[in-house]
């Protein structure tokens, strides 16, 4: 079998490295930073990510998940939205997945170097980039923070406010992860812990932060990021493969980019499976997996980039708002574009 050589232990190395290590093939990933930590992200699962996670023989990571029926959707405080999944979901914390993918790979003999930048040659086969979002300039800034004694009112909230919004998701052991995307206000001055809830605070979201005040916060859990650019559909034609976050980064308030890194490892395994037997060169390799992730995930990519708007606009969201209202919203056709 020929090496395969993974940059980016998220969660589309990982679930890749696993399945490529575990059906024989020499796999060795490289991570800059360290395992486990926390990650800005939703910590939300539909359901085609953890049919992936199926098919690639790691269904026990899931084990102790929350279970996601019903969302429930406000605009500047007022209810707008209460209705049950189209398909049931999974709560699972990327500091907990994480963990738990990283601990069967090294069991399976894979080879996992932390706190290592592997330089990326373009075209060297057998090298996948795994290696996170692509650093862009923005106004966007998220943050997450987990904690326990919040009841909430659906497995997961969604909270619309003024150029931002919050989710709050059900994960296991009965944490609720807080992760919210915000317009950046340079203005805006505060110390890590309470950054959070001076941004919800600034966009109208009040109630939220009075919420959040009032539960136990897990202090190592407070995590940000900045500089992402969403829903870019990559050209193709280029000579390195990309998979997750590498690829693309859907828009967060789909809840559905955990599901995408997943899914691109699974479309990804028979391919590289085939590089690695020597029944493929690697440029065709790369174009098929590109050509996979193409097919699966652009049209996701597309409506949410166009629903992004809606969602964080005050003059959008009060037109949304009246359209769920009247109960003329089709949540089920929306929730099945970016799924």
């Amino acid at each position: 079998m020929k090496p395969i050589e993974i940059i980016g232990a998220g969660l589309a190395g990982l679930a890749l490295a696993n399945s490529l290590q575990r059906a024989g093939v020499p796999v060795t990933l490289y991570e800059a930073g360290t395992l486990p930590r926390h990650r800005v992200c939703g910590e939300f699962i539909c359901g085609r990510g953890a049919d992936a996670l199926r098919s690639l023989g790691l269904e026990a990571t899931l084990a102790g998940a929350a279970e996601h029926r019903s969302t429930l959707w406000t605009i500047c405080g007022a209810e707008r939205l209460r209705r049950d999944l189209p398909a049931p979901a999974i709560g699972l914390s990327r500091f907990v997945l994480d963990q738990r993918l990283a601990e069967i790979f090294l069991q399976a003999g894979g080879k996992l170097h932390l706190k290592t930048r592997k330089q990326c040659a373009g075209g060297q086969p057998g090298q996948v980039r795994c290696d996170g979002r692509k650093a862009a300039r923005s106004d966007w800034i998220g943050l997450k923070v987990h904690c326990v004694d919040l009841e909430t009112a659906a497995d997961l909230e969604l909270h619309l406010g003024d150029q931002g919004y919050v989710g709050l998701s059900k994960i296991e052991n009965g944490r609720v992860n807080i992760c919210g995307l915000f317009k950046q206000r340079p203005a805006l001055k505060a110390n890590r812990e309470e950054w959070l809830c001076r941004y919800l605070e600034a966009c109208n979201l009040a109630p939220v932060a009075e919420r959040l005040r009032a539960a136990q916060i897990i202090p190592d859990s407070h995590c940000g990021v900045a500089g992402v650019e969403f829903a870019r559909i990559p050209r193709s034609g280029d000579s390195q493969l990309y998979l997750g976050d590498a690829y693309s980064v859907i828009p967060p308030f789909t809840g559905n980019g955990m599901s995408i890194a997943l899914e691109a490892a699974q479309l990804a395994h028979p391919i590289a499976l085939d590089y690695a037997s020597g029944d493929l060169n690697w440029e065709t390799t790369v174009v098929r997996i590109q050509s996979a992730q193409h097919a699966a995930f652009d049209q996701r990519l597309r409506a949410a980039r166009w629903l992004h708007p809606w969602i964080h606009s005050p003059n959008r969201q009060r037109l949304l708002g009246g359209v769920a209202r009247l109960g003329l919203l089709p949540f089920s056709l929306l929730y099945s574009l970016t799924h």
